[in-house]
């Protein structure tokens, strides 16, 4: 870690041309600087406070404390806790997203993007939020499918259907995006729509390019559950020349300089340029119709070309790496936004599948995540108060906008749906290591590995234990991070776009729709991530009971697992009664029908014990409060006096549990 931060200071020296400090400052590298001022903040008024002045090109803060942030791993929470709240917060997003699904005074199919129609005015159907909330109603509907809950799924399939017919109508009607480019069928980028289908001709930013690309993959999220649960590969048919029509407005228009003629605006509306979470989306867009083409309609003419666009966008994506800073660049040739940006975090999970493209695996995606949340952790106010906790995240440094609500003006704040983000980025990534059984430490993600517990050198690979600590530390950053949501949510449910950055007041548009998403596939990247962990994967890659190797990255073994516990031997060390004598055997302890369970090294008490009292393991799956940590074998469970009960496919809870009293 020290070497990370001496080579990012040598590149803030590089990049100042003067240097004013006090005598006591050091120039700090942009990621771990504490900000002292405000947007407006001068020289002489940064010198005054005592703070540092150090002009920085990549977002971060110009006048800073000359002692750094605290950039230890935070405690994950406790798990229970974290999931007891989350499912209630879930249970509520649900609730929310639904009402924001043409709600009275729209027509159907509307996807309203908050509940607010002024200060400001959110009551509008955005193509991106339509597409991203479907998805998640996608999501829910495969998740009612496989559970043979009917009444849930025909909901949600009513939902979905309209929203396709919507969408449908909009790509016929002429907008302001169709009259820039001078191609009608270009109206497909049209980003933004009056809450009655019309076309909203005000200013804007146009056109915005990742609402085709996001449309087509949740359609075709939706229709692989739907024809899997019915068989109805007619309607899947019926649907190729709205799919089609998406996809060759990307062929089009992928290439695009948006430098000159027509612009191509980013996720946040603000600025023309070739963006990295547009081509991201548009390749998911294109695979998924390259599926669509090769399943229900097949033509092998529109799959070429469309693989063929989408190893363009693969090309075109790898030149936004800036491997002086060390993260991926959102935007290419562009001056004024050069910070880490959390359209690289909301990129990599929105097209996730299972090629693993782009991933929160990836080394470049994952050291930009973990540098973007670094970069936050001194900016806001709210943050350097909790220094210990995981931090919330916004936008981007250079962020201005408030949430235009005319009452918050402390400047740009935290958003809900990036801090929740976070959380299923690192589910996401938790997840995927260890289903593929081993990491590569590369010098993109070595010092990020180093921060979650395993040290490794460069070209080396994790495997056995030290890839389940990897594991179970990202897993628990996840949970970090909806501790920090979950505190400054307080007992309210209601999410917002932002919070205010000083006092942490709720700011921006009320229920917004993009928050209760984020939360939502946040838990479902949590269920996932549990399943799998702990072994109750129906088809994981590799065995979840991995055993320990030697490799050039680590050193770390397992000692042979001691015998499980009988169940009146699960009870706290503390609770202990001495049943042996200095140099008793397991075979001794057992033989005087005493309990035996050998403690780690440092840690005082009996191994040969008696209790005084007696448990059971027979505990409602509801009931059972988790005993492990994630990966966690049933030796290892019973080592630490715990109950061991493997669930059915399917079936969500720990399988390394605490006994109750009998």
């Amino acid at each position: 870690m020290r070497s990370f931060i001496l080579i990012s200071a040598a590149i803030a020296l590089a990049q100042a041309s003067i240097i004013y400090r006090r005598d006591s400052c050091t120039v700090l590298a942009s990621d771990v600087r504490l900000d002292c001022g405000t947007v407006a903040s001068s020289q002489s008024s940064c010198i005054a406070a005592g703070c540092c002045w150090t002009p920085a090109y990549d977002g971060g803060a110009w006048c800073y404390y000359p002692t750094p942030t605290n950039t230890t791993r935070p405690t994950p929470p406790d798990r229970s806790t974290i999931a007891a709240w989350l499912s209630s917060q879930y249970s509520y997003s649900v609730t929310q997203l639904l009402n924001a699904l043409s709600p009275s005074g729209t027509v159907a199919g509307v996807v309203v993007a908050a509940q607010s129609q002024s200060n400001p005015d959110y009551w509008y159907h955005w193509a991106r939020d339509g597409a991203l909330t479907m998805d998640v109603v996608a999501k829910l509907y495969a998740k009612a499918v496989a559970a043979g809950d009917s009444t849930n799924a025909n909901v949600y399939k009513t939902k979905i259907q309209s929203w396709i017919i919507f969408e449908a109508g909009l790509a016929s009607r002429t907008n302001p995006s169709a009259s820039i480019t001078g191609n009608p069928a270009d109206n497909v980028g049209e980003p933004k729509f009056n809450v009655d289908g019309s076309a909203f001709t005000g200013a804007w930013g146009r056109p915005q390019n990742d609402g085709p690309g996001l449309r087509v993959r949740t359609i075709m999220r939706f229709l692989d559950s739907y024809v899997s649960a019915t068989g109805d590969t007619t309607y899947a048919a019926s649907l190729s020349s709205q799919i089609q029509k998406d996809l060759d407005y990307i062929v089009r228009n992928y290439a695009n300089t948006c430098t000159s003629g027509t612009p191509c605006f980013d996720l946040w509306e603000e600025k023309s340029a070739q963006h990295w979470y547009t081509e991201i989306v548009q390749r998911r867009g294109l695979l998924a119709g390259k599926s669509y083409f090769s399943k229900w309609l097949p033509n092998a003419t529109l799959v070429s070309r469309y693989q063929t666009v989408a190893s363009s966008l693969e090309t075109m994506m790898a030149s936004h790496w800036n491997s002086t800073a060390g993260y991926i660049n959102e935007m290419r040739d562009i001056n004024g936004r050069k910070s880490p940006d959390a359209a690289i975090l909301l990129g990599s999970i929105h097209s996730f599948d299972s090629d693993n493209y782009n991933s929160p695996t990836n080394d470049q995606v994952l050291r930009s995540v973990w540098l973007y949340a670094r970069y936050f952790k001194g900016h806001f106010t709210i943050n350097r108060n909790r220094a210990s906790y995981a931090p919330l995240v916004g936008r981007y440094m250079e962020d201005v906008y408030n949430g235009g609500d005319s009452v918050n003006n402390d400047g740009a704040g935290p958003w809900l749906l990036a801090t929740a983000g976070m959380a299923e980025f690192y589910y996401v990534a938790a997840t995927s290591l260890f289903q593929a059984g081993s990491a590569s430490v590369t010098a993109n993600n070595q010092n990020v590995y180093q921060y979650f517990g395993v040290t490794a050198n460069v070209g080396s690979t994790i495997t056995g234990s030290s890839l389940v600590t990897l594991a179970n530390n990202l897993f628990g950053e996840g949970d970090a991070y909806l501790q920090t949501l979950s505190y400054w949510m307080g007992s309210s449910q209601t999410m917002p776009e932002q919070f205010n950055p000083k006092t942490g007041a709720r700011q921006g548009a009320p229920h917004l729709t993009w928050s209760y998403a984020s939360l939502i596939t946040a838990k479902l990247a949590r269920d996932t991530a549990l399943t799998i962990l702990s072994g109750n994967s129906p088809t994981p890659t590799k065995s979840a009971t991995m055993t320990a190797t030697t490799t050039a990255a680590s050193t770390t073994t397992v000692s042979p697992s001691p015998t499980a516990v009988t169940t009146k031997c699960n009870v706290a060390v503390s609770s202990r009664i001495d049943c042996g004598v200095s140099g008793t055997t397991e075979a001794q302890c057992k033989a005087k029908g005493c309990c035996w369970n050998p403690l780690p090294s440092g840690t005082s008490g009996p191994w040969c014990f008696n209790t005084g009292a007696v448990t059971t393991c027979s505990v409602a799956v509801s009931s059972r409060v988790d005993c492990g940590a994630i990966g966690i074998t049933e030796a290892q469970c019973g080592a630490k006096g715990c109950c061991w009960s493997p669930l059915a496919s399917g079936v969500s809870g720990p399988w390394c549990f605490n006994a109750v009293p009998a």
